[in-house]
């Protein structure tokens, strides 16, 4: 986390800093992105960056939680259009509005896609810490679907939870290839979500989990999937 130095900086320089920090992450691998070269552009000494930051490695990871609060405080800014909303439906929400972020702060989205699932200079370590939040996040989401109804009560909520994290964490990496969009196009800006064809990917991800989390007739619960097999529980 940056030092209580960096927090004291008048506004107008921290972002500057951060800017600059995140052109430099978004458009270069870790190993060769340059803390000279943000300094540099953004006109002061290189002794000052670690009165702001330990090293280089606490700027990226400060990137990567600042990506994640930006999304959050994107997706309180732009609430679903029902707060009541049976959950799949929040889901298929939920999905657009995040890849609608993503489109609308390419750079900052970037790093943190390099981070999860490209280059991942520290292994799992940068995963497993944004994870951290999102299974919270998740789960509520699923308790959620519980109380409404939407979700079966009997489904075993850690494996559901990882599961729909894993899928929501991937998707992004999935329709990047799909689209074939490359890192330039991304960084660009320059691309809006009515112009992509993902309507069809979001569904076919909302579909599955619906089918797999759905509440099932008391009837089709209690059918063996083949002689001799025990009732589905």
């Amino acid at each position: 986390m940056p030092k209580l130095t960096f927090f004291n900086l008048p506004e107008e320089k921290r972002n500057l800093i951060l800017e600059l920090a995140i052109d430099e992450f978004a458009g270069h691998v870790y190993q060769n992105a340059s803390i000279s070269n943000i300094v540099a552009r953004a006109g002061i000494a290189k002794g000052s960056f670690y009165q702001y930051f330990e090293d280089k490695r606490d700027l990226y990871f400060y990137l990567v939680e600042l990506a994640a609060a930006e999304k959050k405080r994107f997706l309180a800014q732009h609430p679903p259009p029902d707060p009541a909303m049976d959950l799949f439906d929040y889901l298929r929400w939920l999905v657009r509005v995040g890849t609608t972020f993503e489109l609308s702060h390419p750079k900052l989205a970037q790093v943190a896609f390099r981070a999860l699932y490209v280059e991942r200079p520290f292994g799992d370590e940068v995963l497993d810490h944004v994870q951290r939040g999102a299974l919270g996040f998740y789960r509520s989401l699923l308790q959620m679907g519980v109380a409404q109804g939407s979700v079966d009560p009997e489904i075993d909520m850690d494996v559901a939870v990882f599961i729909v994290s894993t899928l929501f964490a991937e998707f992004g990496r999935r329709l990047i290839e799909q689209l074939q969009l490359s890192v330039d196009d991304l960084s660009a800006g320059s691309i809006a979500y009515q112009d992509l064809d993902v309507e069809a990917m979001e569904n076919h991800l909302i579909s599955f989990l619906e089918r797999g989390l759905r509440p099932r007739p008391r009837a089709e619960r209690d059918k063996p999937h083949a002689a001799g097999q025990e009732p589905v529980p």
